[in-house]
């Protein structure tokens, strides 16, 4: 009885192994087609064209709860074909505490910030300054991590909505009142013009945002005195280019000799996306600049540029964030479904256009 059952279900396993046979074969030319450690497995002859061929037996397995890697082993190119692992659904209940709990902590931030800026003669309500600062701050990191979510989505990424991270005030340790947001992806993109497409969203979009509220703090900054023990902020290069703009057109105060420009906490908030979005450029493990180094160089100048974004980071004194760094490094990027075809080459040349935001965007030192 024993044998019958085990016959029975060999016969069923090569029945279904001929159909993802046969499926395989309408988009791909294939070389050998195997079963490796109950993995269906296609080895594909070369050369042949891989990115639309893979982007349709995607759709084609899809519906029956499959999924494929592509991917380059021994000079070979390799097709495997999985379950599609289970995806546990978000509760979007925590989305919106930690949401609401990082506005309470960034209003606290612009309330104080409000008062200081006050006790050097700034005419502003802390409460509306709170709420200014919230708001600035929010739309930052909110427009970033929506960008990406609206890229996943539009990719077929399955990715949770943002989940913004309360941090402490500065009453409570010099806090800024949030770690920023993040979104959570619960699969992996199709190919390397999806993660690409993913990685870059978030830091155009909030450079844009992180710019507009910039110029808006700038006009509504105060020149005063240097107060003691007032800390004194690098500037990115944007920043810079647009105060000697908005100067030009006389639309922020000048400070007189001997004062210096304190920013209001809109202008802040604008300092912080900017620095949000020069670190999550920075070409290393899971940041969104290491997702577009994944898409265009391979492990060994990915592992160059993780040590430079380290030492870079080092030696600006962002030393926590050089410990982050350095510990999401120790992961393995997990690349795209389809780790053969190459970047296309509009995306390559915007790869350049994220440099120089990436050089706009920090700190002048």
């Amino acid at each position: 009885m024993n044998e019958d059952l085990e016959r029975t279900l060999e016969h069923a396993s090569q029945t279904e192994f001929e159909k993802l046979k046969e499926m395989v074969s309408e988009h791909f030319q294939i070389e050998e087609a195997l079963i490796e450690h109950d993995v269906p497995t296609f080895y594909l002859k070369q050369p042949q064209e891989t990115k639309q061929p893979f982007l349709r037996l995607l759709k084609k397995l899809e519906p029956i709860g499959l999924i494929a890697f592509l991917r380059k082993s021994g000079g070979r190119l390799v097709l495997k074909i999985f379950q599609k692992p289970p995806t546990k659904p978000s509760n979007i209940l925590i989305n919106w505490i930690l949401f609401f709990v990082t506005i309470g902590t960034t209003f606290i931030t612009g309330y104080m910030l409000s008062g200081s800026l006050a006790n050097i003669g700034g005419a502003i309500d802390p409460i509306l300054g709170g709420t200014m600062f919230t708001a600035a701050i929010m739309s930052v990191l909110g427009v970033h991590e929506m960008g990406h979510k609206l890229t996943a989505n539009k990719e077929g990424i399955e990715a949770t909505p943002p989940y913004f991270i309360p941090g402490p005030p500065p009453i409570l340790g010099g806090g800024i009142g949030t770690f920023g947001a993040v979104i959570v992806q619960k699969s992996l993109p199709s190919n390397k013009d999806a993660l690409f497409d993913v990685g870059v969203s978030g830091p155009i979009v909030g450079f844009i945002i992180a710019t507009i509220v910039t110029a808006i703090g700038l006009t509504m900054s105060v020149p005063a005195q240097p107060v003691k023990d007032a800390v004194e902020l690098p500037a990115p290069l944007i920043m810079i280019l647009i105060g000697e703009l908005l100067g030009y057109f006389k639309l922020i105060p000048r400070p007189a000799f001997g004062q210096t420009l304190y920013l209001h906490p809109v202008g802040f908030a604008g300092w912080v996306g900017m620095v949000v979005t020069m670190l999550n450029l920075l070409p290393a493990a899971m940041l969104d600049g290491g997702h577009v180094a994944r898409s265009l160089v391979g492990d060994k100048v990915r592992a160059i540029l993780t040590a430079v974004s380290i030492f870079l980071l080092v030696i600006s004194d962002f030393w926590l964030m050089a410990l982050f760094v350095l510990f999401l490094s120790l992961q393995r990027h997990p690349g795209p479904l389809d780790d053969v075809s190459s970047l296309s080459n509009g995306r390559k040349l915007l790869a350049v256009v994220l440099v120089a935001i990436f050089v706009l965007a920090f700190p002048l030192f």
